[in-house]
């Protein structure tokens, strides 16, 4: 959590199942299973990582974890 807002890991996983998701109407067609599970699995641990954030950062904290730029 700590190294986040410099690595801006939490953003890329966000990006990446975004940019992703376009693609779940069409595993879902063609029965592939496992880019559900990962689109699932990345979905949760966005969802377990927020939940931690929201309950121990302030909102200024938080916003580093979002607005983080490639120098």
């Amino acid at each position: 959590v700590e190294k986040n807002p410099r690595t801006g890991n939490l953003g890329s996983l966000i990006k990446v199942f975004l940019a992703r998701t376009k693609e779940l109407k069409i595993s879902a067609e063609c029965q592939n299973h496992l880019f559900i599970w990962q689109a699932h699995n990345a979905l949760f641990i966005i969802c377990c990582l927020l939940k931690v954030f929201i309950s121990q950062m302030s909102e200024e904290e938080l916003q580093l974890h979002f607005t983080y730029e490639e120098k």
